[in-house]
């Protein structure tokens, strides 16, 4: 398992070294002559399924890196993280818990996203409202509103208008692709067409 650190410190480089260590323990085999930048395919044993692999420190960089646009034929079909937190369409590999989730899956254990209401139609304060104030929590939420979940447009209408005009204002922001340091990537080379290392801008 990734050794346990401070959020802010999971790095790519950490989750390329014990994606290496843990191979054998995470039921994959890395592919060699298959790495692109931050991108290598992979099999998952279990499932004898390839799967294209960006390495990410955290899942939430999925938006970070504009890997949500549509118009980026990546080729990526799954992120390995050091820690899952956010929401994403592709499967990930979260090396902190050792384990796979499904796409658009979210980690349970902080807190249910929906919530609820009293008789005067307030929120009721609960555990995911404390979640999403923290980084972690935050990056959470907006990973869910951009997979469009009914839960999270439950939420995210639930909170304080300046708040909510914040949250609205980022994610129109995640919906263009970010200029700067590029993070490289490009599709599996068994693929029909030559490796293609277009570049992910982040701001």
């Amino acid at each position: 398992m990734l050794k346990e650190r401070r959020y802010t410190q999971y790095s790519q480089h950490d989750v390329w070294v014990q994606l290496h260590n843990f191979e054998k323990a995470l039921k994959v085999q890395l592919l060699g002559g298959t790495i692109t930048g931050c991108s290598i395919s992979l099999l998952k044993l279990d499932t004898n399924e390839r799967l294209r692999a960006v390495i990410l420190a955290r899942s939430s960089h999925w938006y970070i890196y504009s890997l949500n646009i549509a118009e980026w034929n990546h080729g990526i079909t799954c992120v390995v993280c050091g820690t899952h937190d956010s929401c994403v369409p592709v499967p990930v590999l979260a090396l902190d818990a050792m384990k796979w989730y499904e796409p658009e899956k979210m980690r349970t254990d902080l807190g249910v996203l929906r919530p609820k209401f009293d008789t005067n139609d307030k929120p009721i304060p609960d555990q995911f409202d404390q979640t999403r104030r923290s980084h972690y929590g935050h990056n959470m939420l907006i990973g869910a509103l951009m997979c469009n979940h009914d839960a999270a447009k439950v939420r995210l209408q639930s909170l304080p208008d300046r708040t909510r005009f914040r949250i609205e204002a980022e994610l129109r922001d995640l919906h263009i692709r970010r200029q700067g340091r590029p993070l490289v990537v490009g599709p599996d080379p068994v693929d029909d067409k030559p490796v293609d290392t277009q570049q992910s801008k982040t701001a």
